[in-house]
């Protein structure tokens, strides 16, 4: 019995890694088919001169919003079908999506395959937050989100590094061509090698945060089926539930934040900072190189500073991030070693709340429905996103008429501070301090059910 408990439980934890790295890896390749876009769009700038920043900007509009629709939809799918199926299948489209994309030049175009791929990719991170926790208990599951939370930051360096060394050498094109053959290899790798729960391997049940049943112990399809909450009663767990409202509203502002830092940090290199496409995109990878250390050290901290407890880390972590993108208005232009350095310092506090808030607190919430809260609270993140693409190229493209008046009434040293950049930079601070306050609000909250 001894040697036999030994060998099932080894056998246990090469399945547990295998399921992390194939999520990992899976959610990574992702971003080579999301990331993308955010590189080749100043050339695409240049391609069609026509075209404003706020036109350019309704490509990840689009994407934003199909990307949350998604969320919302296949959070309560995941819940039925899996990570397995659904992440194959998205995954396909975001290669078909892709591919197509680097072969039109018609804006019309480009926004309805953008929007499809938003959709495509909407069916990853609730999926990947819903098996690590079948596969895993609470005892570390700050840590473990953070640890698999890195597949994003890794994935999103890996883009734009790919991405920028593409474009640069071939044309922008080439920046959609080449990642959607790579996503298309992982796709055929997680097919094969990713389980949804480890019962359908011959394991027990082994989260510790949904009781004690039957069911815990059976290790069959069937025993699985029984545990699924119609859709009614998910819908029910999901929208009645005031944290996991307070979570998605607060990542509604948060993820503003983010995904204007990750759709426009490279052209804010090349616009702002004068450097080369490669070069941009190279220096901005500080984003999220060092937010993957964010997103480690803040699950860590959730875990053992904070007793479980993710929102004041998430206050903690927001308030500081205003404080930052104020002090982007100070960079000047040419000051390429500053900029890249506060790329990092936001990126450390942008990707632990983030981690945090669409992650381990959603989890938190609702044992049960990990995939629906994660894709109410994703959706609602990505509503938030939104105001990343055109908003944000709007107020640029504004911002230098809005500021005229002002700029020749102050002192030229204050006056200096102004550019295209400065109203964005408040309004991401004003939007990371609200986010703040909304963690404040749920200070004590813990996870439900655990041991």
């Amino acid at each position: 019995m001894g040697d036999s408990g030994a060998i099932n439980s080894k056998r246990l934890t090469r399945w547990q890694v295998q399921t992390f790295a194939t999520l990992w890896g899976g959610y990574a390749s992702y971003y080579l088919c999301r990331m993308n876009f955010s590189v080749a769009q100043p050339m695409i700038l240049k391609d069609f001169p026509d075209w404003s920043s706020a036109e350019i900007g309704l490509i990840p509009t689009v994407y934003a919003f199909a990307y949350a629709i998604g969320q919302f939809v296949n959070g309560q799918l995941g819940e039925k079908f899996g990570a397995r199926k659904m992440m194959t299948l998205a995954m396909s489209m975001a290669v078909i999506t892709n591919l197509l994309f680097s072969q039109v030049s018609s804006l019309p175009l480009m926004l309805l395959l953008w929007a499809v791929n938003g959709y495509a990719q909407s069916a990853g991170w609730s999926l990947v937050i819903k098996t690590l926790t079948n596969w895993t208990t609470t005892r570390h599951r700050g840590l473990l989100v953070g640890l698999i939370s890195t597949c994003y930051q890794v994935g999103n360096v890996a883009s734009w590094l790919l991405a920028g060394y593409v474009a640069g050498t071939y044309g922008w094109r080439m920046a959609f061509m080449v990642p959607s053959i790579i996503l298309a290899a992982m796709t055929v790798v997680l097919a094969v090698a990713l389980r949804d729960d480890p019962r359908l391997v011959g394991f027990g049940r082994v989260r510790d945060d949904l009781g004690d049943d039957d069911s815990a112990h059976a290790n069959t399809a069937a025993a699985i089926e029984t545990e699924k909450l119609p859709f009614a009663e998910t819908m029910r767990l999901v929208l009645s539930n005031k944290i996991l409202w307070v979570l998605a509203i607060g990542y509604f502002c948060m993820n503003s934040v983010r995904y204007s830092f990750m759709n426009w940090a490279v052209t804010y290199m090349a616009d702002f900072q004068g450097q080369a496409i490669k070069d941009s995109a190279f220096k901005a990878v500080a984003l999220p190189l060092i937010g993957a250390i964010g997103a480690v050290s803040a699950g860590w901290m959730s875990d053992k500073l904070f007793h479980k407890r993710r929102a004041p880390l998430c206050a903690i972590m927001l308030f500081s991030l205003a404080v930052v993108c104020i002090g982007f208005i100070l960079v000047p232009k040419g000051a390429v070693g500053i900029a890249t350095a506060m790329l990092g310092l936001a990126g450390f506090l942008i990707y632990g709340p983030d981690m945090l808030m669409s992650g381990a607190a959603t989890a938190d919430v609702h044992p049960k429905a990990a995939a629906a809260a994660t894709g109410f609270t994703m959706a609602m993140g990505n509503f938030g996103a939104m105001i990343s693409g055109a908003g944000i190229g709007w107020l640029k493209d504004v911002t230098p008429t809005l500021t005229a008046d002002l700029r020749s009434s102050l002192p030229a040293g204050v006056a200096a501070v102004f550019s295209e950049w400065t109203l964005i930079f408040i309004l991401l601070a004003f939007l990371a301090i609200l986010s703040a306050m909304l963690m404040v609000s749920i200070w004590n909250a813990k996870p439900k059910g655990a041991k």
